[in-house]
């Protein structure tokens, strides 16, 4: 199966591409503003760790900020805007919060 960064870059895994075509469920379709706010939301996170593989394994990780879920988690339910991340990212910026 071919790569669709596309999906990856929205955070749909292929797993999931997989098995929500298997169950016959439509696969969603990202918008153009949610891509925008993922590709905000991934340099916004990699700007404060200054290092792609340290923001993807925050993002990834789940947070005690967040109830448990991961904050890509979090902000996907609300169409990737930072703005429900942003209040951590800002705290561990200035070295309140790791």
């Amino acid at each position: 199966m071919a790569s669709s960064p596309k999906f990856e870059s929205a955070g749909i895994s292929r797993g999931t591409r997989r098995s929500t075509k298997a169950e016959g469920v439509p696969l969603p379709i990202p918008s153009a503003a949610m891509m925008a706010h993922y590709q905000t939301l991934v340099a916004r996170t990699v700007d404060v760790f200054g290092d792609e593989i340290k923001a993807s394994r925050w993002l990834s990780l789940p947070n005690p900020d967040f109830g448990g879920q991961t904050p890509l988690q979090v902000a996907q339910k609300k169409g990737y805007d930072l703005q429900t991340i942003e209040p951590i990212l800002i705290r561990i910026e200035h070295g309140v919060d790791f």
